[in-house]
């Protein structure tokens, strides 16, 4: 991750007694209000439902859970003052109970005194929904070499060698992997524990993942699941950085890195072989490195190895077992025996390297990692000696963890939960098994003890990368609750969970983009954010830091003023500002390690094209229908929408958005992924949302769904279908568009027949095309072309339809192309169109008002 500071400051000791000290007399205050913290994203039916208000003042009487979009009362409940300590300014805490309630849907938590309400929560099972392939894309987004979310290659010449077996210089084929964060460093130690925890929620969760990507990321699906698509991702790096049985390498690139925003096909960084060309890619020897005055204290290569090891073994059986793919399967063993070796043969850890500045991934632990990796291995290959060293890993490995410190060292403890116990408690007898869950309970138990000790039940200590400890948290439980049936911990659980998806002081989610409606993180720390205004979802961010972290690292700095200055504690901050990268910066690896939890809590595939149908209401009955998509809403008022459709041409996207403007009057936008890729359409896009326009889907690669000739027949598949509109959807909502339910869709080349309708129902799309009649849509044709009309004739063909037709252009439809390559454009007339329109007494409004039930009734 991006940072600049001095490592030995993070050496503190806050102890926990002070975590929830007085109130900073500078921070801002809000006498009066109270303030309602509950999971934004949701609670299942069965949980433990508790959310947490709190205020300046005392607060008494009863809460309310008031139905959206009703406002209907549907259960009450008393406020519950808070036993535990307050938090930083506000005095008075209170918990807000409504387990008893379970009927699935949308609600907002009210306290009936003063009126203030929470933010929109999901009661259901379902109310995770697919979440998860969110966290699958921002991972997509983080790949190195070719990148899909991007659609650009990168770092073609990673690396050049420093330590290890070659001499210094020499070229290694190191491409590929993931960026670490917002930068765009590759290290083995996260990439190995990526890969295996990708490939551990597949074993644990495998009905939860989707396929709707190929192998490269493009939307094409391939018949495996994405997670597995995106852990072959990390098993090929894996073998890249393991050419030999006795070589390893461990990091490419270094803090030479941190220069400059940059995208990652144009790295302006330079390490000695000119900016944006080799990189420095170091050798694993289990040595202390450092090129410069900084060095590691390398031990060994077991914590690398280890990791590497488990996922090998994983995915042997995986591709052996589920894809059928023994070839692969073979390899993926002969590289797991060969990286347990090495870390057997040099027990001790591999640490991060850096160059300028002190900072590096600290890791001490390694037992657990080998633990994982001998279990995993005895699991595939059934071979006892695997089960020996496991039993004698564990033991060595014991129950040490962060869980009991207050502080620790960077990435100390990594990778924060030991999933070695897990792999090697059904090999074991009863009463090594209890050993092993009695390391899990030790440190849930101190986790525990210090949630005790703050209103909001969070049991991690603030160190950076906070966010990461408490998914790590989560995970250990659920793994104890497999492991055992037993659930003493289930409600402490559901509380670290609640903390990072908004029961926490600031109100937000940790997600970037999760849920679409909530508040989360969106001023993050990434050049991705910076540089194209583009908020990939489901990114983990580091979460609050000890206000001594925060103010130990240098180059930290806020470019807005704190939005959460009020919330903020004496001893723990959070910013969502894009110059703070010791809370605000999205990681791969904490992203990696929640997929898990997001699959867990989420639903099946199947499942949630089910409900995204339920929820697309069916239009009114006074719409013209075609093959199930919206030709025309009711005719009972000179009401009319104006619709643009763009692919590659978007020459006129100023000239509309100005004439629109000038006019005061709304329209709605159907983008492909051509359109957006066009030079400055996101920034367009993003104006247009910002103006008040509807910015919806077109399909990613505008692809025709029928032929012109017999339109019942489908030339794509609902799984290609899906996935190309899958893509659309997620680049629109990176630039905060279509987020309207239901999202409104209209299909490329405009043709379509009722199976596709049904298709885009089933992602939570209605359907819609242009009304016919006034011959609006030939405004595409160029010169030459059989279909050509004048753009003065279009018009004119508008306006005398309208005169022509006894219902006029009530309720219609309008569409036009936001560009074309013909050279008399109908765009330019459309000011004078407007004026028309007006004049004739339409009014022009929104696509999502037309077509609303409400409003034609």
């Amino acid at each position: 991750m991006t940072q600049f500071y001095n490592l030995h400051r993070l050496q503190y000791v806050i102890f926990a007694t002070l975590f929830w000290g007085t109130a900073n007399p500078c921070l801002l205050r809000a006498e009066g209000t109270v303030h309602v913290r509950a999971n934004q994203v949701g609670y299942h039916l069965a949980d433990n439902k508790v959310a947490i208000a709190f205020s300046h003042e005392p607060v008494e009487g009863k809460f309310s859970l008031l139905e959206v979009p009703s406002g209907k009362v549907v259960f009450s409940g008393r406020i519950a003052p808070s036993e535990a300590p307050s938090w930083g300014t506000f005095e008075h805490h209170y918990q807000l109970d409504f387990s008893k309630f379970s009927t699935p849907g949308r609600y907002r938590l009210r306290i009936d005194n003063s009126g203030d309400t929470s933010r929109s929560i999901t009661i259901g099972d379902d109310a995770y929904g697919d979440y998860v392939e969110d966290l699958m894309r921002f991972m997509r987004q983080q790949r190195c070499g070719y990148n899909p979310v991007l659609d650009m290659v990168c770092h073609k010449r990673d690396g050049r060698t420093a330590f290890g077996p070659k001499p210094a210089g020499t070229f290694v084929d190191a491409s590929g992997g993931w960026h670490d964060a917002g930068d765009q460093l590759k290290y083995l130690l996260t990439g190995s524990n990526a890969t295996a925890r990708m490939l551990l929620a597949y074993k644990l969760e495998p009905d939860k993942f989707d396929d709707r990507t190929d192998r490269l990321g493009h939307s094409l699906p391939n018949n495996i699941p994405d997670v597995l698509d995106e852990a072959r991702w990390g098993l090929d790096w894996l073998f890249k950085l393991h050419p030999g049985p006795d070589e390893l390498y461990h990091q490419v690139a270094d803090d030479r890195d941190h220069n400059e925003w940059k995208m990652p096909d144009r790295d302006t960084s330079d390490y000695g072989w000119g900016a944006n060309s080799y990189r420095v890619v170091y050798g694993a020897d289990g040595k202390p490195q450092g090129l410069r005055e900084f060095k590691s204290e390398s031990t060994g290569l077991a914590n690398l190895a280890g990791r590497c090891a488990a996922s090998m073994a994983m995915a042997h059986q995986v591709w052996k077992q589920d894809l059928d793919d023994p070839t692969f399967a073979e390899q993926c063993l002969q590289e797991a025996r060969e990286f347990y070796a090495m870390g057997k043969a040099k027990e001790g850890v591999q640490q991060g390297n850096s160059y300028k500045a002190p900072y590096r991934y600290a890791e001490t632990t390694w037992a657990d990692d080998m633990e994982w990796a001998a279990a995993a291995l005895y699991d595939a290959t059934g071979e006892e000696s695997y089960l020996t060293d496991a039993i004698r890993y564990a033991r060595l490995a014991k129950d040490t963890s962060w869980m009991p410190l207050e502080t620790a060292g960077h990435y100390q403890y990594y990778p924060f939960v030991n999933v070695g116990h897990f792999a090697l408690y059904p090999h074991v007898d009863t009463e090594l098994q209890q050993e092993l869950t009695g390391y899990y309970r030790n440190g849930i138990e101190a986790t525990i003890a210090r949630a005790k000790k703050n209103a909001f039940g969070v049991g991690v200590p603030f160190i950076w990368c906070s966010n990461n400890l408490t998914v790590a948290l989560i995970t250990q439980i659920l793994l104890y609750e497999r492991m055992t049936g037993d659930l003493q911990y289930h409600d402490h659980m559901l509380a670290q969970r609640d903390w990072i998806f908004g029961r926490n002081p600031w109100g937000t989610t940790m997600f970037t983009e999760i849920p679409h409606d909530g508040e989360y993180p969106e001023d993050v720390h990434t050049a991705i954010w910076k540089l194209t205004g583009r908020a990939v979802a489901g990114g983990l961010v580091d979460g609050p830091v000890y206000t001594k972290v925060y103010e130990s690292l240098l180059g930290l700095h806020l470019e807005s003023e704190d939005e959460f200055a009020e919330f903020q504690n004496k001893h723990v901050v959070y910013h969502d500002d894009i110059g703070d990268y010791s809370t605000n910066e999205p990681t791969m690896d904490g992203t990696a390690d929640a997929i898990f939890m997001m699959a867990h809590f989420g639903v099946a595939p199947d499942t949630i094209r089910q409900v995204a149908s339920r929820r697309v209401p069916n239009p009114s009955a006074d719409f013209e229908i075609d093959a199930g998509a919206i030709r025309r809403a009711s005719l009972t008022e000179k009401k009319l929408a104006l619709l643009f459709t763009a692919d590659e041409h978007v020459d006129g996207a100023g000239s509309v958005l100005n004439a629109l403007s000038e006019h005061k009057v709304p329209a709605a936008f159907f983008l492909t992924g051509k359109a957006l890729d066009a030079p400055n359409m996101r920034q367009w896009t993003r104006q247009a949302v910002e103006a008040g326009h509807y910015v919806g889907p077109h399909s990613d690669g505008h692809l025709l769904y029928a032929p012109w000739e017999d339109r019942e027949k489908s030339l794509v598949s609902r799984e290609r279908f899906q996935a190309d509109l899958y893509r659309n959807l997620a680049e629109l909502d990176e630039l905060g568009a279509s987020r309207s339910k239901p999202i409104y869709f209209v299909p490329p080349y405009e043709w379509h027949n009722s199976e596709h309708t049904a298709w885009a129902k089933e992602l939570g799309c209605q359907m819609i095309n242009f009304t016919s009649g006034t011959g609006s849509n030939r405004d595409y044709a160029p010169e030459g072309h059989k279909a050509f009309v004048p753009a003065e004739e279009i018009i004119q063909d508008i306006l005398q339809h309208e005169q022509s037709s006894e219902s006029g252009l009530n309720g219609h439809l309008l569409l036009l192309h936001l560009g074309t390559i013909r050279k008399d454009k109908v765009y330019s007339k459309l000011s004078g169109l407007i004026e028309e329109l007006v004049a004739r007494d339409y009014l022009i409004v929104g696509v999502e008002e037309l077509l609303s039930k409400k409003s034609n009734q």
